[in-house]
């Protein structure tokens, strides 16, 4: 019967224990730290409206943007594009060989594309796309990426929302004449947070 002195003992600690007692263990529970994760936002285009769109994330650091123009359009002449983008290149760089052109304006292949950062300028992309020969084309749906191309997020650390820009832009008919009804609006924003 000295077996039973001890029992009231161990159920005390079995007690202390369960109810977080310090029985055994200092572990405080920490709570993950919050990763910052790259965000992008946009708007659809109205029509004749060209627009930066979220087209999808390559990678943690990456957005696949397209640019698009608003469809049905009103204009059956269009030829081409000229325009920049502009981004802050302390937080946003352009992925090198990421620019490609759309199904828009190159429907069968006669097309002259070109994209490239601005030699002066990290944060300008200068774009021009036209057409070469053949017919003239409008905006329809399943028709309406201009190009697309990728940015990166130079940072892990919170910053925006930025949006990126369009500069010096318009687009052109067959006669090389621009464009007035086609117009160029900045909706989409890009942040780490």
């Amino acid at each position: 019967m000295r077996a039973l002195p001890y029992v009231p003992a161990i159920l005390l600690c079995g007690a202390l224990l369960a109810c977080g007692g310090k029985g055994g263990s200092d572990h405080v529970s920490v709570p993950p730290i919050p990763v910052p994760a790259f965000v992008c936002a946009d708007s659809a285009p109205a029509t004749d409206h060209v627009v930066l769109r979220c087209a999808g994330k390559v990678a943690p650091d990456v957005w696949r943007i397209d640019v698009v123009v608003g469809v049905p359009t009103t204009q059956a002449d269009i030829n081409g594009f000229r325009f920049y983008i502009e981004f802050d290149p302390l937080q946003l760089a352009f992925v090198s060989g990421s620019a490609e052109e759309g199904n828009l304006v190159n429907r069968d292949g006669e097309t002259v594309f070109a994209a490239a950062l601005d030699a002066t300028d990290p944060g300008r992309l200068i774009v021009g796309i036209n057409r070469t020969m053949g017919a003239v084309t409008s905006g329809t749906p399943g028709h309406d990426r201009i190009m697309s191309f990728c940015l990166r997020a130079l940072t892990g650390m919170p910053f925006g929302p930025v949006a990126p820009a369009f500069a010096s832009a318009a687009a052109v008919d067959s006669s090389r004449q621009v464009i007035p009804e086609i117009l160029f609006d900045d909706t989409l924003f890009l942040a780490v947070e």
